[in-house]
C-alpha cells in the first residue's frame, strides 16, 4: 500500500516565515524607514511596554592650560639652559573629569495586533495552487506592507512635530517650519515661485536639525504627490532613477536635496515631514505558538518579528495560513541631560520636524 502523502507544498514553517519576512521588508516604503527593535521571546501581550536603549551622546572634554615654558634660571647667562626640575609643579588638580556611557531607556508601548490569514480550500489545494510563494505568500506580505506603510504614515503626520518645544527651545534649535507658495497658474515664472518657497523652507529646516545635532546621514524627506510635482518643475532639481531596484523604498526615493532622502507617499498632501531615521522607531514582538495550533514558526529578519500559524477546519475540509505580530511605534525623545548652546532641551524630540506649506494668490 502506497504511503499516504501530505499537500505537494511539503511547506516547512520556518522557511515559509523566513521567506515572508524577507518578501515584505523588500516591499515595504514608509515601514522601511523607522529604525526596529524586535523581541522573539516576550511573554506578554498588546498594551505591555518594551524598553528600547536610546544611545548616550559623547562624553564632555574639559580643556585646561598647561604650565608656562621654562626660561633660562641666570638671567643674560647664554651657557646655562632651564632643565625639566626648573619647570613648577602645576598648582591646581588637572584630573581629567569621570565620564560614564549613560544608555538610558524609553518605552515603547506594544499597542496592536497586525495579522491576516486566508483559507485554502481542499480543492484548491489540489487543483488550483502550483507556486505557494507567488500565489499565496507574497498576497500575505503585500497586504502587511501596504499596512505598515499607512499605519506609518499616520504615525508620521500625528507625531513628527516639535510643537511640544517651549518659546526658548525653539530660539535654540528651532522648531516646525511654515510657507506661503502662490497658487499655480501653469506660468514658468510661477513653477519657479512655488520651488523657491519650498527650498527656502527645506534651508530652514536643515538649519534647524543642524542646530539640534542631528546626524547629517539617513535623513529622509517624507511627502505627497503635490509636493513632488513642485519639485519635479523645478529647473534645479535633478532626481534620480532607481526603477531599476528590487527594493520598495529604494523605488519610492525620487531623489535627494540638500541631504534628504525624498521618499514620496500618497497619504501625504501640501505638507513635508523631515527626520532621521533614528527619530521613529517601530517595535515588534511575537505573540507564543498557541496549543491548538496545527504547525508554527516565530522568526525575526531584519528587525521584523513574525508568527506564521498553519491550522486545519476538519469541517470545512480547509487550511488557515495566516501571519502575525504585535507592535508599537514611538518617537526618540532626548535624554534629561540634553542641551544645546546653554539651553536645556531634555525628554523633547528635536530628530524631525514638519513643514506645513500654504498656497496663497499670486499678488
Amino acid at each position: 500500500m502506497a504511503t499516504p502523502s501530505t499537500h505537494h507544498f511539503n511547506l516547512d514553517p520556518k522557511q515559509v516565515t523566513v521567506a515572508a519576512l524577507g518578501l515584505l521588508d523588500r516591499q515595504l516604503t514608509l515601514g522601511g524607514i523607522p529604525a526596529r527593535f524586535s523581541e522573539l521571546s516576550f511573554t506578554g501581550g498588546v498594551g505591555d511596554i518594551i524598553n528600547v536603549e536610546r544611545e548616550s551622546r559623547g562624553i564632555p572634554v574639559q580643556s585646561a592650560g598647561i604650565t608656562a615654558p621654562i626660561t633660562n634660571p641666570i638671567t643674560g647667562d647664554k651657557n646655562v639652559f632651564a632643565a625639566a626640575s626648573d619647570r613648577p609643579l602645576p598648582s591646581v588638580d588637572r584630573r581629567a573629569p569621570t565620564g560614564f556611557v549613560n544608555e538610558s531607556r524609553f518605552p515603547v508601548q506594544l499597542t496592536t495586533l497586525a495579522q491576516n490569514s486566508t483559507v485554502l480550500s481542499m480543492e484548491q489545494v489540489a487543483f488550483d495552487l502550483r507556486q505557494f510563494g507567488s500565489q499565496v505568500l507574497s498576497k500575505l506580505t503585500r497586504g502587511f506592507a501596504e499596512y505598515f506603510d499607512d499605519a506609518t504614515a499616520a504615525f508620521i503626520k500625528a507625531n513628527i512635530t516639535r510643537s511640544s518645544l517651549t518659546a526658548g527651545q525653539a530660539k535654540a534649535v528651532g522648531g516646525d517650519v511654515a510657507v506661503s507658495i502662490p497658487v499655480a497658474d501653469g506660468t514658468a515664472a510661477n513653477m519657479s515661485k512655488r520651488a523657491l518657497g519650498i527650498r527656502t523652507a527645506l534651508v530652514d529646516a536643515r538649519m534647524y536639525l543642524n542646530l539640534a545635532n542631528v546626524p547629517t546621514s539617513e535623513r529622509y524627506l517624507i511627502a505627497g504627490p503635490e509636493v513632488e510635482a513642485i519639485l519635479l518643475k523645478d529647473p534645479e532639481f535633478v532626481a534620480y532613477d532607481y526603477t531599476g531596484d528590487a527594493n520598495a523604498l529604494r523605488r519610492a526615493t525620487v531623489g535627494r536635496i540638500y541631504g534628504f532622502d525624498i521618499v514620496i507617499h500618497n497619504s501625504f498632501g501640501l505638507e513635508m515631514y523631515l527626520f532621521h531615521k533614528s527619530a521613529v522607531f517601530l517595535v515588534s514582538a511575537c505573540p507564543a505558538i498557541p496549543m491548538g495550533a496545527v504547525t508554527g514558526s516565530m522568526q525575526n529578519v531584519n528587525g521584523i518579528a513574525t508568527r506564521m500559524l498553519i491550522d486545519y477546519d476538519s469541517g470545512k475540509k480547509s487550511d488557515t495560513i495566516g501571519l502575525d505580530t504585535m507592535y508599537g511605534l514611538a518617537t526618540v525623545k532626548e535624554d534629561p541631560a540634553y542641551t544645546v548652546r546653554g539651553t536645556t532641551i531634555g525628554e523633547k524630540f528635536v530628530r524631525g520636524l514638519k513643514i506645513s506649506i500654504t498656497e496663497v494668490p499670486a499678488s
